[in-house]
């Protein structure tokens, strides 16, 4: 074998060697991960109707359920009607039913400030006063900078009487195109629906003071 013909064997081999590690060297993880935030101390005081409001009563949250296409760890945009488009990159951190329940409870133990709040599901003889129930029926952001949230929710008192039963139909327009302004836009739609819950129940129980 000539020299040259094993210079080229040389070359050749190395280039092999050097592919070969760069296939299997370590990438970097080119996810962003996300999560749902509470409404800011200052929107708090924000709702002249809520603000200062000290409630007597005790108050149960849940169940909460979210539909099936979001129990996934890809954030999800509505592109069309029906069409939907899941991002590889940008991920929830935590599964979103259970950071859409946080968030909620965290906005209205703040805004409500009852005696005491209750997760569903709970003891027959540890039942609050006032108990919401939730479906969520979408909750999502759009391909034209909104994020939507709708869902129907209902009231019960201790004694299992259905109250009254909502539907919430929300919106928040992003302040950009991005997938942080999109999760923010949606974490104040779950603020929107805390102020309504709030608002629903101190009505009830100011009705029943009333009497």
């Amino acid at each position: 074998m000539s020299g040259r013909v094993s210079k080229i064997l040389a070359i050749v081999a190395t280039w092999v060697s050097f592919e070969s590690c760069a296939t299997f060297a370590p990438r970097a993880d080119p996810s962003s991960f996300y999560i749902l935030g509470a409404l800011p101390a200052a929107d708090f005081t924000a709702d002249k109707h809520i603000a200062g409001v000290k409630a007597n009563f005790s108050f149960g949250l849940g169940p909460i359920e979210l539909p099936g296409y979001l129990d996934r760890q890809q954030i999800a945009t509505r592109t069309s009607t029906n069409r939907l488009s899941y991002s590889e990159n940008d991920r929830w951190a935590a599964p979103l039913s259970e950071s859409f329940s946080r968030v909620l409870e965290q906005n209205i133990s703040h805004l409500l400030n009852p005696a005491r709040v209750i997760q569903f599901p709970w003891q027959s003889h540890d039942a609050p006063d006032y108990q919401v129930k939730i479906e969520v029926l979408q909750f999502e952001a759009s391909s034209n900078q909104e994020a939507l949230l709708t869902a129907r929710w209902t009231v019960i008192d201790r004694n299992k009487k259905i109250m009254v039963g909502q539907r919430s139909s929300l919106n928040r327009r992003a302040g950009s195109l991005s997938t942080e302004d999109y999760v923010k836009a949606l974490s104040d739609t779950v603020g929107e629906l805390s102020r309504e819950i709030v608002e629903t129940l101190l009505a009830f129980d100011n009705q029943g003071k009333s009497y």
